[in-house]
């Protein structure tokens, strides 16, 4: 929860930043605006509420009013259930996410179609689009690692500890058994792919003070269906839909390409 609000936080200032130096940049009326750019090249920095990530779109405009988009995505995709914790009986002892089995990133490829809705006026202000987008998504499954201290007894009696790397058993060891969890890049060789479709509708207000410069901010909803499912946490509950609201920070540039 931290970490959204930490994102939302930090696309906001962002957007206001923006907003601020489009009130203080005089408007400039030359011929460039009165050019309809066919080409358009953005990022996206992604804020939602199970997770954040990055896109990249590529899109032209087929008129005044609509722009073809295809569009990549890489997003994090957490469980509601996710709450962090800590070991308190052992000191340095690292956090953990308590019956966590997979870290899930999901890549996404889509074809798009954005419609313009009012024009920004010409002394400046905000632009608004709606948009729609579908496309094939990959979910990567990677094992969840943790550091669990096994007890050793020793050949004269007494007791020793190690530290080992498991995956999450609640069957083989408890909570207190549990010292952390283990560097990400553990189980990259273990990764599972998972095929499923996505889309996603929203609205798109730009806000840039230059037509040739793309700022804007984004809000919707996305849609994922894995057939196959999703397991991220063990408790016997495979998910095959994933509903998530977000919002987005876009910027890029628009060009002519003959």
């Amino acid at each position: 929860m931290h970490r959204i609000i930490f994102w939302i936080g930090f696309i906001t200032v962002l957007l206001m930043n923006q907003l601020s130096h489009a009130q203080t940049e005089p408007l400039v009326d030359s011929v460039d605006n009165m050019i309809i750019y066919n080409r358009e090249r953005t990022g996206l920095a992604i804020a939602h509420h199970h997770g954040f990530g990055l896109g990249y779109r590529s899109g032209k405009n087929i008129n005044s009013f609509r722009t073809r988009i295809f569009a990549f995505e890489a997003v994090t995709l957490k469980s509601s259930k996710e709450i962090k914790t800590i070991n308190p009986y052992w000191e340095n002892s690292k956090r953990y996410v308590y019956g966590k089995v997979n870290d899930v990133i999901v890549l996404r490829a889509g074809y798009a179609q954005k419609y313009l809705l009012n024009r920004k006026p010409y002394w400046g202000g905000v632009e608004l689009r709606w948009f729609w987008e579908t496309g094939m998504s990959l979910a990567l499954e990677k094992p969840y690692y943790l550091f669990v201290i096994k007890i050793i007894q020793l050949p004269s009696g007494e007791l020793d500890y190690d530290i080992v790397t498991g995956k999450f058993d609640d069957s083989a060891y408890s909570w207190d058994d549990i010292y952390g969890r283990a560097p990400y890049t553990k189980g990259f060789n273990e990764i599972n792919l998972v095929p499923g479709v996505f889309g996603k509708l929203g609205l798109n207000f730009e806000f840039g003070s230059v037509k040739t410069s793309i700022r804007a901010a984004e809000i919707g909803v996305a849609l994922d269906f894995y057939p196959q499912t999703l397991n991220i946490m063990d408790d016997g509950r495979d998910q095959t839909l994933f509903l998530n609201f977000y919002i987005s920070y876009v910027f890029g540039k628009r060009f002519n390409k003959y």
